[in-house]
């Protein structure tokens, strides 16, 4: 019988593993020592038919089974009886070594009791956040937390914050990208693979049309279609890429690297095809910038379709680094590597397809049939006259030939791929993760046992040219201001100089 105490926790059946986590550099300058570790994992707690159960009858039943379970016992002093609840063992134990050690030594004991459970944690000391440290943080989680081919509790991280009285915190981003994240999820809920693989073979088309004299397409059609009724295919195409392509931990992350917060790529392909609307009807330039706003829409629809396959495949991420991905033309790099994907592996990128096996090579199949129908339905001419616009008066026997041929080879791709893909498995670890999910973390995990500390990147920005003071600064802007004000009102009088002039010369005369 256990002797009376306030808090006892009990545990069966604990596992030894060998580490296999290597703790940040610091090289990278983000904690004073190595605080990465990952020792043996605590075992899940298993179901059980009751609820709460007594001392001796958790011993029957780890004398009768091996099943791991976690309960947290406690004394009542009502009833002079132990009461074990099932509950989540790590969340309890960490939160008993808060209590217990405060912010002692800097809360070493509970970064050290994070360490034994397998997490990566990474620590900002007080004073020293900035944009080069959150950046460093996002790039190595980026390298070496983001293999979609393990189990969820072997990428395991969060970014603590620990203040001048050794308090730690959660690290978040007050930036508004939880709004984008929302934005984000729902479109990838939304998203329709069969849209998008409609969309991208009917759109082709058009180039049917690119030597035809006089053939007049509708751009403006076309871009109500690609605004209302494709809205959630062509969307966030550069926050697709850089999540499931090149790996960024969070939303949080992505507004950190990238320069564009807007979806940028939409808005373009939507006011490009706007603005052709509005020249020559028929004439060669409204005819050649309309099929240049086709091929960047084709591009977002393939980008799209690859970026969710990459994920889906669970390919490993770019690596940054080198002399092209550690420039500013990573974004496109990566972008052009998910439209490669989207176009040899398109069906691969359908959100059912991750139920793997036989039915995802069903799904293969059927969708293939599917949208080949759907293109030989588009040849008809009184089809062609609604979706493609002035198409109709062109020759599609090339376009048959091209997409046919592409049909058979992307089924193919497809039909191999799928059969590798695995039903997702549920690793025991998974059910007592003490990590939660949050976009608004650069690092995409928090710990739900501590407070935020939300901070604006904004704050972090340029400070101005450093050689000028405030004041000269002022004094320049006020200097130009006045400039371009009357650069702007002397374009207004230049007519009225003009008739000044002409009378100035009549009356000479």
């Amino acid at each position: 019988t256990p002797s009376p105490s306030p808090n006892t926790t009990a545990k069966s059946n604990k596992r030894n593993m060998n580490n296999n986590m290597s703790g940040i550099d610091q090289a990278l300058g983000l904690v004073p020592q190595s605080i990465t570790a990952a020792p043996p994992h605590p075992t899940v707690p298993h179901s059980h038919s009751h609820h709460n159960k007594s001392a001796a009858e958790i011993d029957a039943d780890e004398d009768s089974d091996d099943s791991q379970s976690s309960y947290v016992c406690q004394f009542n002093q009502d009833s002079c009886k132990w009461e074990c609840i099932k509950s989540d063992y790590k969340s309890v134990v960490l939160q008993q070594v808060m209590d217990q050690y405060e912010n002692k030594d800097g809360s070493r004991a509970t970064i050290d009791q994070l360490k034994e459970f397998g997490i990566t944690v990474y620590l900002a000391e007080h004073g020293c956040v900035d944009m080069f440290l959150l950046k460093q943080v996002v790039q190595h989680v980026s390298a070496s937390k983001t293999d979609r081919s393990k189990s969820q509790y072997e990428n395991q991280r969060c970014l603590l914050y620990r203040d001048e009285n050794g308090r730690l915190y959660n690290l978040t981003l007050n930036n508004g990208c939880s709004g984008l994240a929302g934005t984000w999820k729902s479109l990838l809920v939304s998203y329709s693979g069969m849209q998008s693989m409609v969309a991208l073979t009917v759109f082709t088309r058009a180039y049917a049309c690119a030597d035809v004299m006089g053939a007049v397409l509708k751009p403006g059609y076309l871009s109500l279609i690609l605004g209302l009724i494709l809205y959630e295919e062509i969307s966030h195409v550069w926050l697709n890429v850089s999540m499931f392509v090149r790996g960024t931990p969070s939303v949080a992350a992505f507004t950190l690297l990238s320069a564009f917060d807007s979806d940028w790529p939409r808005k373009l392909v939507v006011f490009m095809l706007a603005l052709t609307s509005a020249m020559e009807e028929g004439s060669n330039y409204q005819r050649y910038c309309t099929l240049a706003g086709i091929g960047f829409a084709m591009i977002l629809l393939a980008a799209n379709l690859g970026a969710r396959a990459w994920y889906f495949m669970k390919w490993k991420p770019i690596k940054s680094g080198g002399p092209i991905m550690s420039t500013f033309l990573a974004p496109i790099v990566s972008l052009f590597v998910a439209m490669l994907t989207g176009l040899v592996f398109p069906y691969m990128g359908f959100g059912r397809i991750q139920a793997g096996g036989k039915a995802a090579v069903q799904l293969v199949i059927s969708n293939c049939i599917v949208v080949a129908l759907l293109f030989v339905a588009s040849d008809l001419d009184f089809l062609q006259k609604f979706i493609v616009v002035g198409s109709q008066a062109c020759n599609q026997e090339n376009v048959n030939i091209t997409l046919g041929i592409w049909f058979t080879m992307t089924a193919i791709t497809c039909i191999f791929a799928a059969q590798k893909i695995t039903p997702p498995e549920t690793h025991p670890e998974d059910g007592d993760l003490i990590l939660v999910e949050d976009q608004t973390s650069p690092v995409g995990y928090k710990v739900p046992n501590f407070p935020d500390f939300p901070i604006d990147p904004i704050h972090f920005g340029s400070k101005g040219i450093s050689c000028c003071s405030l004041k000269l600064e002022m004094v320049v802007g006020l200097v130009v201001s006045v400039g371009i004000g009357a650069f702007v009102v002397s374009t207004g009088l230049y007519d009225y100089m003009g008739s000044a002039n002409d009378f100035i010369t009549s009356a000479s005369g």
